[in-house]
Order: C-alpha cells, then structure tokens, then sequence
C-alpha cells in the first residue's frame, strides 16, 4: 500500500462518526469537567461547573426535542 493511499485511509477512519464523537467527548471532559472538579482555585471551578451546566442543559433540551421529533 503506498503511503498517500494509507494516509488518506487514516483520515477518512478518523473522519467517522464515532472517532468524531469520542474526540469532541475527551475534549470537553478535559477542558470542563476535569477543571469542575480537580483545579484549586474556586473560581475556576466555579466557571468549569457553569460551562459544564450549560452544556448539560443544552444536550438534555436538544435530547428532549429530538424525543418529540421521533414520536410523531
């Protein structure tokens, strides 16, 4: 296998759903939850804990509508 055709088979794997899925999730659980929990200065948990509700709130509403959408 020639090393342009291996390397565009590497970025086409990494372009699948699931690889995206798992990139965004490890990147989010560094960046939000990780400082919520384990930073010694309160505000910066303070902030990663706001950050982190945000986000929750947003994916339990757009699960909520994406509920609705699929029972009609």
């Amino acid at each position: 296998m020639p090393f342009a055709e291996a390397v565009r088979t590497g970025a086409t794997a990494l372009s699948s759903p699931g690889v995206v899925v798992l990139i965004v999730f490890l990147l989010l659980y560094l960046g939000v939850v990780l400082p919520a929990v384990w930073s010694r200065r309160s505000q910066r948990r303070h902030a990663a804990a706001r950050v982190l509700e945000l986000i929750l709130s947003q994916l339990l509403l757009t699960f909520r509508a994406l509920a609705g959408l699929l029972r009609r």
